[in-house]
């Protein structure tokens, strides 16, 4: 990299920024092509890089906190494990997070002293007889700690 600022390579017709597009910053590593992009370029293939690149970071911080044996990949389809995981990341998932810290929330707030429970939040949709559990990761890893040291 012989410069480290100039202006974005980015497709600027696509770009998202719209008005702020070209913008002007430190360039980062060439892409296939040989383009360098500005940090936080809305081209689309910068967009999708980052998406990818987030989703992946939050699997495999997943996988490491679970200690899922298996294929060290991507797709959690590989990975080894008595349950299949699918790991979600970004604006998809916060409507979700979003009830998941109101009932935590509501639930702190008339827990009694000394429980040391996890929270657990059970959603039931309508239209649908089964239920969906929602955990902290944290708290999962822990019950599935658990559950394999009572089952040996």
């Amino acid at each position: 990299m012989d410069e480290r600022k100039g202006e974005c390579g980015g497709n600027r017709d696509r770009c998202a920024l719209g008005a702020g597009c070209p913008k002007y910053g430190t360039l980062g590593r060439p892409d296939r092509r040989g383009v360098r992009r500005v940090r936080g370029c809305g081209d689309p293939a910068a967009r999708g890089r980052r998406n990818r690149s987030k989703g992946d970071d939050k699997a495999r911080r997943a996988r490491k906190a679970l200690g899922l044996a298996g294929v060290n990949s991507r797709h959690e389809e590989h990975w080894g494990g008595a349950l299949r995981i699918e790991v979600k990341a970004g604006a998809q998932v916060s409507p979700i997070a979003t009830r998941f810290d109101a009932a935590r929330r509501q639930s702190e707030a008339q827990r009694a002293h000394g429980d040391i429970r996890p929270f657990a939040m059970v959603a039931m949709p309508d239209d649908t007889r089964d239920g969906i559990v929602l955990l902290s990761l944290a708290d999962f890893a822990a019950l599935v700690a658990v559950a394999l040291d009572n089952t040996t």
